[in-house]
């Protein structure tokens, strides 16, 4: 269960009330991460995951929460699970306004939404099956990595060879080496990688920037989050949590950034985007 779900009827009920606005920031310090989540599985770049997840924000705040509210906490699914459901159908709505409706196949086209998401997931969007088979866990709880390779090669079958040739060929850009080198140049490769001395390093700091960041209380962490790991713009995040305009969110996250500089003890150093993103990622 997602550690937030004990309470999501405590939240689900604030939707309804006059105070909904403090709610959803409490669905949001709670979700986020697992919205984002999601959305990374459909977007790798992080500015067009950072405004799907915006696009999911949205459309579960229209109507007074709608969305949200039509969740039955003594249903089957856990909420967790069911928003998670929720949020993928929101990336493929975001996904078609953004670039268009791609064309199903026939043999595809008559399948159930389990076939179908396996189909966007390795043929599409060309997955690796651990990935997508990960991806879609949460949502299928009940079925093992050997059943979802079945059905992976059960796709394959109904596929003809002109498809999978349509499909390893979609939106693929391909560029030759001689393309980046001039011809006869020698060219001398490094590792960029850091040494083993400066991973160590970076780790260290990894663990004490996350420790100061925890330290702080959930509205700002949830302000970093959405700033630096969601991507979002000032003026997206005010009306996101209901703060009154972006110079407030600013502020705050700037203070937020000053406690963390205080829980780590250092007083004239910034800590940039880059720092609170690698957190928050991970």
């Amino acid at each position: 269960m997602h550690p937030a779900d004990g309470g999501i009827e405590t939240i689900l009920d604030g939707l309804h009330s006059e105070d909904a606005g403090s709610s959803w920031r409490s669905f949001l310090i709670s979700y986020s991460d697992l919205i984002y989540t999601v959305t990374q599985t459909f977007e790798r770049d992080p500015d067009r995951a950072g405004d799907c997840f915006l696009f999911i924000c949205e459309k579960l705040a229209d109507q007074d929460y709608r969305r949200l509210r039509a969740f039955r906490p003594n249903g089957k699914a856990r909420f967790s699970t069911w928003l998670r459901a929720v949020a993928r159908n929101l990336c493929l709505d975001w996904h078609r306004a953004r670039f268009g409706r791609r064309q199903v196949f026939r043999s595809i086209a008559a399948l159930g939404a389990f076939e179908q998401q396996i189909f966007a997931l390795v043929f599409q969007r060309r997955l690796s099956p651990e990935e997508a088979w990960n991806n879609l866990a949460p949502s299928f709880p009940g079925i093992s990595f050997a059943q979802f390779e079945a059905e992976c090669a059960k796709l394959r079958g109904l596929l003809t060879s002109r498809q999978l040739w349509l499909l390893s060929t979609a939106n693929v850009k391909s560029q030759s080496l001689e393309d980046d080198q001039e011809f006869g140049s020698a060219v001398e490769l490094t590792d960029p990688a850091p040494d083993p001395e400066a991973l160590a390093v970076l780790h260290q700091t990894h663990i004490m920037v996350s420790r100061a960041l925890h330290n702080l209380d959930a509205g700002s962490q949830l302000l970093l989050r959405l700033r630096y790991s969601g991507g979002l713009g000032l003026q997206e995040i005010a009306k996101l949590v209901g703060l009154k305009d972006a110079q407030t969110v600013d502020r705050r996250i700037r203070t937020a950034l000053e406690q963390v500089r205080e829980n780590l003890g250092i007083a004239t150093s910034s800590i940039g985007k880059s720092k609170a993103a690698s957190v928050y990622r991970g």
